[in-house]
């Protein structure tokens, strides 16, 4: 086996042998990424590592870590800081060493057979067994102490001689040890802490690099891969500080076991070796926990799952009123995952009160048994016993969290298999056999692949993974076929790997296509015929099954759904790439942006939301077509991008960027736009995953085939049939476009011919910024201490004081019964002396003899312990349901008041912030924080009886105590500032990383083909190292404290042992020994307890930052007004009036809407017309109270909508937005989450929008699952699919968000005859952005700076010359010639 070290010199970065496997990049180019602003922009300039030089002395006692103290003291702490993390504990240094170690894994036992238990023991094993060298040399200290000096000290107190000087001799030996023992336990929390980041920054940036190299995730969330990161993360640190523990426990049980055999006799043998039979006792019930948590693990990740889900797509959830849909599915999962965490929790508190009875039942058996065999007992026998078993007891209370931490490291580790053997994607490296050409594909057939994992627990679960699946796949239903499940792994790792009987699924057939350098390409087809496909084929993506695929030349992709990023929008452009102002400035006049820039507030230096959400989809798509065609690549994939823009913007967008921005580049361009294909070098037409016709524009016409027909469709005019009435208003209309010099728009043109690029969100793009150009808010950080209101708040979370008053008087009870057999076990011992005690009495006084008669103390003694036992039970049976019930409780209010938030705050809060208290806060509350807390309750309860026992005994004991507690009041308060301060700065530097991932995930194919994974792991690594810092340093400030507190408490043992020896001949020995043996076993427990107590108040962040948002969150309207419900057939005619109506989206920012008035009639049509914030978006805004008005009134047949509940509203009026939003779930499931209508119905809607004879090829139909974001679905199909759920609402009152503009021509002019038939008696407003959709419209309105500024029929306004309309229409006769 080879070290580390020499494994890290050996192999290459991971991110240069997967992520540019085709050109390596010299160098990495960190942008000033906007999650990451807050992060110092100078890695280098970071204050250096203060531990990496510091004195032995000081790592020994932590005293590098006072200045952090200090300073939080005077003011707070910021991320400035934090130090530079060490190489060796870099994520990058030991990603490398944990990658290498899975290959060579892979290599010596396949993928059947590698486990990634064995490559993390190969990883940590020199750290583990330097660490456990370190413990054993501190617990043998500790025994010895126990063993040895403790029994010498009784034995002397039991003399009748004084030696004074021997007495304080024994006093310093055991100062010695205790110095030992402090130090040592210290140097072992710094190795393990260290080797624990070391471990956990591997993990999670392995994972990372792995993810950015998938081919598909396979059914793999956003949510999951967070989740693996975050919480699994944790899983294996945790495992890494508490394993030297379970190496060195066994050899100190053995010592143990044979010392105190010598000692008290076989009796030992029995009550000692129950001791250490709790030991396997533990590991079963640690498995156990293990196992409830794994099931917990599986749970929890559909819960994240699905709130990554609702959080992504919460506008359309208030759109159509589903929250409670939503509600009730997030309830149903958490009641599942409460239950699983009830069983893990009443085992977990079981085995935590096994730590204080142990020692307790096996001191009773012990002494019991070897009082029942007839032999004498002396107070140095029994309570050198006890010492011994406290000397041992680190061990088994260490012992729970360490087989629990290492179990669920197993499950990590199978989860963690289950990502690794998914294949990566690979670099084409075959270079086309003549130089003029750019990609050569031949007899190629593309497949993707069936094979999907599902955990063992899930598959117990009855959660259905989703699967990875093609958009082609479902056109030929074979997305559902039997499956065989095949065991993989061994024993301990084991998955089920699910493979259907067909492995991969066909999505493009014999492709033969050869693109000549400098070419156009244009690619047509019907929805879901694998246009797009075969741009993934060019990455790489899909697998090659048959056939060769050649690519010369660098590649820029355009994504039909831009990816942006939560940057400003220049750096959206440069991607990384040095500022070029000449080059730059041609960038945005090629893709038209210059005019879009100058409206926002911070021009191109303002800062764009996540997602894009401040940005039209127009605006969005040429951010993505200028992103590439600054990087300036030698291959294009422009994957429909005119879709989303007007067509004078598509034709300045097609002349200046695709024809001469992008000359002499190879060009993919996959379009409906049809009228640009006459441009095109060639053209090639798909159709079922084939291309079925190839040749240029002129060629294929002449051909008269399916190309020919699809032109023909595309030119001809769709008319439905009309009456003699609308026959002469149509000549009437036809007159005046004849005026125009017009005529009524073909299909080319309709299709392009927009008034502005479509607003993909319902928010303008300068309504959504703040005026200073900032967006994402700053996430909040609170100051000082956690307040009195968190903790209020989670006892009356908990059930209130007299729940909360019960359970602490449960752990008082049973501590003290704890207590009570110890005095009682003194009692005994003392039980011959007389009240008048006699120093001068034989050495047998105040021994226990068998044959007198002891059975009324030892039956007392006895039923103690079995009292004892007892009480835990039911101790534990309360406080898990206690803790349990708060987090549930909490996590239903903070769920409540998230959905119920205003758009604004999700607008201006990263996904990752949000996401982040549903996972890593939820699971502290949830698991973690009970976990810490019941410790600290129970043992700050012990410490108080332990401290009484010894005042009881030395009353002395009251002065060092005082004393004590002076330094202990300084301790504390200068230590509560500084953890909480970097408890604080470890979870706001944990939401950069989370909020990474995600707008990772979303962009893997643009990361890919841009070449940029090496700059996206860079900054990943910056982040996570940051927050690694701020863990590492929350775990040494502990220890810091725990160095200094058991000195303290050194200091009181050694006060005890003074009084021993002062006191000789005036106190008992029995009485000497119960002190002696308290005052030991305080000094693990003290510190521990004290800091534990911190710990605690740390974790009570997470329950702060939940109560924040519970406490601070505004609320929209209230869903229903029970006094003013509208009646149940409203609104019945779908009369609209907007009377003087002013909105704003925030006080900060202008009217966008400006005393707006108008009356749209029952059933009438209204096309609604006008630029970029002109208030188009902002009528539907305010029509479905996304945003309150400022003033006015909306009123729907005589009801003023503002007076009834937002349920009452929005489920009457329905939207067909433009971008579709589809969610993981069946298609019934999206298509009627309230099962409110039959099948049959969703069957007619389904039919209606042309997706029936889709579903119904595939094999479970309704009941096909849809995959994260609707990625098994074509976007067009999604369109579909989304009009299909508009129709089954059957709403009076329809919005109409261009719904059509990824469908193809055939399928368009077949929807927009259903819009016409179906909502004929509707009330409808089309958002246009195409002409043909509201040329037909019965009044068209055209708005201007917020204003209504013309409002008539199309006709009447054709009439006036001076129209604006009028003027909009003469606008297009020069477009419409040109295209034509």
């Amino acid at each position: 086996m080879k070290p580390n070290s020499e494994i890290m010199d050996e192999i290459p970065d991971k991110s240069e042998l997967d992520i540019n496997r085709c050109e390596d990049l010299p160098e990495v180019t960190v942008t000033n990424n906007r999650a990451y602003s807050s992060l110092p922009e100078d890695i280098e300039g970071k204050p250096p590592c203060p531990f990496d030089d510091a004195f032995f002395l000081s790592i020994l006692t932590f005293s590098w870590c006072s200045k952090y103290f200090l300073k939080a003291i005077k003011t707070t702490l910021e991320q400035s800081d934090l130090f530079q993390i060490v190489e060796k504990d870099s994520a990058k240094t030991n990603a490398k060493i944990l990658e290498q170690l899975w290959q060579q894994e892979l290599d010596i036992h396949g993928k059947e057979g590698a486990t990634f238990t064995r490559v993390i023991s190969r990883f940590i094993w020199k750290d583990t067994l330097r660490a456990s060298l370190v413990l054993f040399i501190c617990l043998a200290a500790s025994f010895s102490n126990a063993s040895v000096v403790v029994r010498r000290l009784l034995d002397y107190a039991e003399s009748t001689e004084s030696n004074i000087y021997y007495g304080f001799l024994l006093v310093c030996f055991l100062f010695i040890f205790q110095i030992i023992t402090i130090v040592f336990m210290g140097l072992t929390w710094y190795l393990s802490t260290r080797a624990a980041t070391r471990l956990r920054g591997a993990t999670i940036a392995a994972i990372y690099r792995k993810t950015l190299c998938l081919r598909s995730l396979r059914g793999k969330s956003t949510g999951e891969i967070v989740n693996l990161c975050t919480n699994d993360g944790q899983r294996v640190f945790d495992m890494m500080m508490f394993l030297p523990f379970l190496f060195i426990g066994p050899i100190l049980a053995m010592v143990c076991l044979v010392y105190t055999t010598a000692l008290i006799g076989p009796a030992a043998i029995i009550g000692t070796g129950v001791f250490f039979l709790f030991y396997p006792l533990q590991l079963v019930m640690s498995k156990v926990i293990a196992y409830f948590r794994t099931k917990g693990i599986v749970v929890t990740d559909c819960r994240v799952k699905m709130m990554n889900e609702i959080i992504t797509c919460i506008k359309l959830i208030k759109m159509y009123a589903w929250e409670k849909s939503f509600a009730k599915s997030i309830a149903g999962i958490r009641a599942q995952e409460q239950s699983v965490l009830e069983k893990a929790g009443y085992i977990q508190s079981i085995n935590n009160g096994l730590t204080p009875l142990i020692p307790v039942l096996a001191t009773v058996i012990t002494l019991s048994v070897h009082t029942f065999l007839g032999n004498s007992l002396n107070p140095a026998q029994a309570f050198t016993y006890i010492a011994c078993l406290n000397a041992t007891r680190v061990i088994v209370a260490v012992t729970p969290a360490s087989i629990r931490y290492l179990g669920e490291t197993k499950v990590t580790t199978t989860r963690m298999k289950e990502l690794f053997i998914l294949d990566e994607v690979q670099v084409h490296t075959d270079k086309p056999e003549t130089e003029m050409n750019a990609i050569e594909i031949q007899n190629a057939t593309f497949a993707w692949d069936k094979e999907t994992f599902v955990s063992k627990y899930e598959e117990k679960l009855n959660f259905k993974t989703v699967r990875r699946n093609s958009k082609v796949l479902q056109r030929f239903g074979r997305r559902n076929s039997k499956t065989r499940v095949t065991k993989i792994g061994n024993e301990e790792e084991n998955s089920f790997l699910v493979k259907s009987e067909e492995e991969f699924v066909k999505i493009l057939f014999d492709i033969n296509l050869t693109i000549k350098k400098g070419y156009v390409l244009g690619i047509c087809g019907s929805v879901g015929c694998g246009k797009s496909s075969l741009l993934s084929a060019v990455l790489n993506f899909p697998i090659k099954q048959l056939g060769k695929v050649a690519v010369d030349g660098s590649i820029a992709y355009v994504s039909q759904q831009p990816w942006i990023i939560n940057d400003s929008l220049c750096e959206n452009i440069l991607f990384g790439k040095k500022m070029s102002q000449e080059k730059y400035e041609q960038v945005l006049f090629a893709c038209s942006l210059q005019q879009d820039i100058d409206m926002l507030p911070n021009g191109d230096k303002t800062e764009i939301g996540e997602r894009g959400v401040n940005l039209s989809g127009g605006q969005k798509q040429r951010i993505s077509l200028a992103r590439a065609l600054y990087a300036d690549s030698d291959i294009y994939l422009l994957d429909d991008p005119l879709s989303a823009v007007d067509s004078h913007v598509g034709l300045h967008i097609f002349n200046n960027y695709i024809l001469n921005g992008l000359k002499e580049k190879t060009v993919l361009f996959v379009t409906h736009q049809l009228q640009y294909l006459d441009r095109c070098d060639d053209v090639i037409l798909m159709k079922d995953g084939c291309i079925i016709q190839h040749g240029t524009h002129k060629f294929l016409m002449s051909q008269n085939g399916a190309y020919a027909a699809l032109l023909q469709t595309f030119y001809n005019d769709f008319k439905e049939p009309k009456s003699s009435s609308e026959y002469e208003e149509e000549n009437q209309f036809q007159d005046m476009l004849q005026k125009h010099n017009l005529s009524v728009p073909p299909k080319e043109i309709g299709k392009d011919v927009t008034i502005h690029q479509s607003l993909q969100t319902l928010c303008e793009s300068e309504e959504c910024i703040f005026n200073d150009g900032k967006l994402i808010q700053e996430e909040e950080k609170s100051e000082g201490t956690v307040g009195l209101k968190t903790y209020k708040a989670y006892i009356e979370a908990a059930g209130g004081y007299i729940v909360t008053l019960f359970v602490l008087l449960l752990f008082i009870i049973t501590a003290g019964c704890s207590t009570f057999s110890n005095w009682w076990l003194s009692y005994w011992l003392n039980q011959q002396h007389t009240e008048d005690y006699n120093v001068s009495t034989s050495l047998e006084v105040g021994s226990i003899y068998g044959e007198q008669d002891t059975y009324f103390y030892q039956i007392v003694y006895i039923l103690s312990a079995v009292v004892f036992i007892f009480l835990i039970c039911l101790r534990s049976f309360f406080y898990t349901n206690v803790t349990l019930g708060a987090s549930s409780h909490m996590h239903d209010i903070v769920f409540k008041r998230v959905v119920t938030c205003p758009m604004s705050f999700f607008d201006t809060n990263p996904l990752g912030r949000i996401l982040n208290r549903f996972s890593k806060d939820l699971d502290e509350v949830d698991v973690r924080l009970p976990f810490v807390m019941e410790p600290l309750i129970q043992n700050s309860i012990l410490i108080l009886l332990s401290i009484s026992s010894i005042i009881a005994v030395f009353p002395w004991f009251l002065i060092p105590v005082f004393v004590m507690l002076i330094f202990f009041v300084l301790l504390v308060k200068l230590f509560r500032h500084g953890i909480r301060e970097i408890k604080k700065l470890d979870n706001i530097t944990r939401s950069f990383w989370f909020s990474h991932i995600n707008t990772t995930i979303l962009g893997l194919q643009t990361i890919w083909a841009f070449k940029k994974g090496s700059e996206y792991i860079a900054k990943f690594d910056i982040l996570l190292d940051e927050n690694s810092v701020a863990l590492c340093l929350f775990y040494f400030a502990n220890r810091w404290l725990a160095i200094r507190f058991d000195l303290l408490t050194c200091i009181m043992s050694v006060s005890t042992a003074v009084l021993v020896v002062v006191t000789h001949g005036v106190v008992p020995a029995s009485l000497a020994g119960l002190a002696l043996s308290y005052s030991t076993q305080m000094l693990g427990i003290f510190q521990y307890t004290v800091r534990i107590s911190s710990e605690v108040e740390a974790r009570f962040t997470s329950v702060e930052r939940i109560c924040y948002y519970i406490n601070n969150l505004a609320s929209e309207a209230t869903t229903i007004v029970d006094s003013n419900r509208p009646p149940d057939d409203w609104p019945s005619s779908g009369t609209i009036q907007f009377s003087g109506l002013k909105m704003r989206y925030r006080p900060n920012l202008p009217l966008v809407l400006k005393g707006v008035t108008f009356t749209i009639e029952s059933e009438e049509k209204i096309g609604i017309v006008g630029r970029t914030g002109s208030g188009k978006s902002s009528l539907g805004v305010s029509l479905f109270r996304l945003v309150e008005k400022s003033a006015g009134s909306i009123i729907i047949d005589g009801i003023d909508i503002s007076k009834i509940g937002l349920e009452d509203l929005r489920s009457k009026v329905s939207i067909i937005p433009q971008d579709p939003v589809l969610f993981v779930g069946t298609i019934r499931y999206n298509l009627d989450p309230f099962d409110q209508y039959s099948d049959a119905q969703i069957w007619r809607a389904l039919e209606r929008t042309y997706m029936k004879e889709s579903i119904v090829n595939l094999n479970k139909q309704l009941k096909t699952t849809v995959v994260e974001n609707g990625e098994n679905f074509s976007v067009g199909e999604r369109q579909l699919l989304c009009m299909a759920r508009a129709l089954l609402r059957s709403s009076k009152i329809l919005i109409l968000d261009e719904a059509t503009a990824a469908i193809d021509t055939e399928t368009d002019s077949l929807v927009q005859a259903t819009i016409r038939e179906a909502f004929r008696s509707c009330t409808m407003l089309t958002i246009a952005h195409r002409l043909n959709t509201i040329l037909d419209c019965d009044k068209i309105m055209v708005l201007n700076d917020g204003k209504v500024v013309e409002f008539d029929k199309p006709s009447s306004l054709l009439l006036d010359g001076n129209s604006v309309f009028s003027e909009m229409m003469a606008a297009t006769k020069s477009l419409q010639q040109e295209v034509l």
